[in-house]
């Protein structure tokens, strides 16, 4: 920006008006100084949604701790040479400044996903922020380094929801772990930060299908996480209560394992002492946490428990997404599918108020590809298996819809669980996702059992 450009000249001037006899230490406080004041005008182009402008300010900042004339280059970053000069403070700068420059990438990525470079620097801008606290001889210094934190909480969002490249050769399984450890050692004496770090670590070991070490882990988190104490604290630090998250969707997961009594008892958990902590208007959290409790609910096949899946995510999650339409999130079109399944299990076979809406729904949606993917990262299941599922329940309402659309469901389903199978087996025949994919073989199992024609 050129605002941003005249705050550089007008820094570098001063810096270079300073002789050398004053010395580093107050070269150091004029530095800080320029990145401060620079900071400020980079967070109110931010809240103001002028992103581009945010990432020049942050551009300007990180200039300041480059070597005496250069400039700052999202790509080269910074030298070994740079990282070793940098004092206590300057570092945290650097590296809150990486960080934040990340996110803000991460939003001009999500404007156009087909934005490469974006996504490039989205990737490169956190993993610098880690590699430079890591090697920074000046982090031996730092006695508090939750600096660091939100690094570890976006690069762990990347890798759920990005290709990315592991630096030196290192796995996509290895680096994550390392990742996730590091966390944890860093946290270990804040907390909530050590709550988030442990549901990181939990998160990185169910990604790559080690779900009973997860479980483990959860474990762990839960003897120190206390919602009404840490919620808000991590929601306001990590922009999500990861911990929460976390949790709940380990309630299907005990039940898929056959630990379901824990599973119906950590299900009352999430909604009796945790559920109330979320604020009214934050329904992705709310979508996020009560699709694997109502999921594990449907599951126990008994009346009972469907209608209270059924009650409680029409109340938290269906109404109020119905009620803020357009300015809902994106995500909250995941309601309409879920909400079917749950009113067909909880309805015995009887006709319900919208069906017919909800048949023309099914055999009409338009689902953006992201939803694809994102249903499997957060619930362990492919979005086509649900529509499937879902279309699945309407057909069997024989009594209820007429022929042609039974017909017409039927072979909705088979289209869906088409594209399940793409999603979860690869060429070789390896399993994505082993729980997704057991989901998967139930309803591909019932259609079979289904005597419809088509």
């Amino acid at each position: 920006s050129k605002q941003g450009s005249t705050i550089q000249k007008q820094s570098t001037r001063t810096l270079s008006d300073l002789s050398s006899s004053q010395g580093q230490t107050k070269r150091t406080s004029l530095i800080l100084k320029a990145a401060e004041e620079t900071a400020v005008m980079g967070k109110m182009f931010d809240t103001m949604g002028s992103t581009s402008k945010a990432v020049a300010m942050n551009q300007d900042i990180l200039t300041l701790f480059k070597a005496e004339g250069d400039d700052f280059s999202w790509e080269a970053g910074f030298t070994l040479s740079e990282i070793s000069s940098l004092d206590p403070k300057s570092l945290e700068v650097v590296v809150e400044t990486l960080i934040g420059s990340s996110k803000l990438w991460h939003s001009i990525f999500l404007s156009n996903t087909n934005n490469e470079e974006a996504k490039r620097r989205d990737i490169k801008c956190c993993m610098d922020a880690l590699d430079i606290f890591e090697i920074a001889p000046a982090k031996k210094q730092l006695s508090d380094r939750s600096v660091i934190f939100p690094g570890y909480s976006v690069m762990n969002v990347i890798a759920k929801v990005m290709a990315y490249t592991p630096p030196n050769n290192m796995s996509q399984e290895d680096f994550e772990k390392t990742l996730s450890e590091n966390f944890v050692k860093e946290t270990h004496y804040q907390q909530y930060h050590q709550c988030r770090a442990l549901a990181f670590q939990a998160d990185v070991m169910k990604r790559h299908g080690k779900y009973e070490d997860a479980l483990s882990v959860i474990d762990e988190m839960k003897s120190i996480y206390d919602p009404q104490l840490h919620s808000r604290v991590l929601v306001k630090e990590y922009v999500t209560d990861h911990c929460l998250d976390l949790i709940a969707a380990s309630a299907f997961w005990l039940h898929h394992y056959g630990r379901n009594d824990e599973a119906l008892r950590l299900c009352d958990q999430v909604v009796d002492t945790m559920l109330p902590v979320i604020e009214a208007t934050e329904l992705v959290t709310k979508l996020t946490i009560l699709t694997p409790v109502c999921r594990t609910l449907v599951n126990q096949r008994q009346l009972s428990a469907s209608k209270k899946a059924h009650e409680l995510f029409r109340t938290h999650v269906s109404d109020p997404a119905a009620l803020a339409g357009g300015k809902a999130h994106p995500s909250m079109s995941m309601c309409v599918p879920i909400m079917i399944i749950l009113k067909c299990c909880s309805s015995e076979g009887d006709a319900y108020a919208d069906l017919s809406t909800d048949v023309a729904y099914m055999l009409n949606r338009n689902d953006p590809v992201w939803v694809e993917t994102t249903c499997l990262t957060y619930f362990d299941a492919a979005w086509s298996t649900m529509c499937a599922e879902a279309c699945l329940c309407l057909a069997k309402m024989t009594g209820c819809i007429s022929h042609d659309e039974s017909s017409a469901l039927i072979k909705e389903v088979l289209k869906c669980l088409e594209e399940s199978a793409n999603t979860l087996e690869k060429e070789d025949g390896t399993i994505v996702n082993s729980m997704a994919h057991s989901y998967y073989s139930e309803i591909l199992s019932e259609l079979e059992n289904l005597s419809s024609p088509v």
